[in-house]
């Protein structure tokens, strides 16, 4: 697991990129982290959420501490996604699919899978 070092917290290059294509700025995700409005434990063994509500969004962060005790940070968001994100666009079509007629999800999953083989 490469990573990297901010603020004195392990990033994951998983993270970091996560966080790119969200648009979370990284200092938000420290401050998320640092000073969080709820946390409790993760879906992942020994992992831990972290919330912090800023205005009209809930930044979300993942986190860990490894064997020398130092905390890795896995993954971070924000919700609702930024306007333009690909977090924004699988919320649409997500919405989109919903309320889809039977046929009409037929249709989106395929054109789904065709999609995701390109």
């Amino acid at each position: 697991m490469a990573s990297n070092y901010y603020k004195g917290i392990i990033w994951t290059n998983h993270a970091l990129g996560r966080m790119k294509e969200r648009g979370l700025n990284i200092d938000l995700a420290v401050e998320a982290f640092n000073h969080p409005d709820k946390n409790f434990k993760g879906k992942e063994k020994d992992s831990f959420e972290f919330q912090k509500k800023l205005k009209h969004s809930r930044i979300t962060v993942i986190a860990k501490k490894n064997e020398k005790n130092e905390w890795i940070i896995l993954s971070a968001w924000i919700d609702p996604p930024l306007p333009g994100t690909i977090d924004a666009k699988r919320r649409e079509e997500y919405k989109k699919f919903q309320k889809a007629t039977f046929w009409g999800k037929v249709f989106l999953t395929i054109k789904k899978q065709d999609y995701e083989k390109i």
